[in-house]
């Protein structure tokens, strides 16, 4: 199991997206990783390559923090995530962003927990 340090980069995957995260503390007794949501991406599903449009691309940098199974996550290297952060503006206090990016984020901790509790 890979030991992740603070301010690194890693990435939970779930079907067609990918949330990228900064993290914060890594709780080893607990094997859970506390983690800051940066970006959620959605993928091409005919490809298996990223949609470059940044219509697919979620800024959730002040969105909730999470606290998860540490083996849930892997690494990731600079190259793919900076591609995605080179897309996001600078972060303007909009009401309709934040809240739109909060729900993107529910919805995709939501699928993640539905799939686990039926097995896929």
């Amino acid at each position: 199991m890979s030991t992740f340090i603070p301010s690194q980069i890693v990435c939970l995957d779930n079907q067609d997206k990918s949330l990228y995260c900064e993290v914060i503390d890594v709780i080893s007794s607990r094997q859970m990783c506390w983690v800051r949501p940066v970006i959620l991406v959605n993928l091409d599903d005919n490809s298996n390559n990223y949609f470059h449009d940044k219509n697919n691309i979620y800024d959730l940098r002040f969105t909730s923090d999470l606290l998860w199974k540490l083996n849930a996550f892997r690494i990731v290297l600079d190259t793919e995530y900076i591609q995605f952060f080179a897309s996001l503006q600078e972060f303007e206090f909009d009401e309709e962003k934040l809240l739109l990016a909060k729900q993107k984020l529910k919805l995709f901790i939501q699928e993640i927990c539905f799939q686990n509790k039926i097995g896929l």
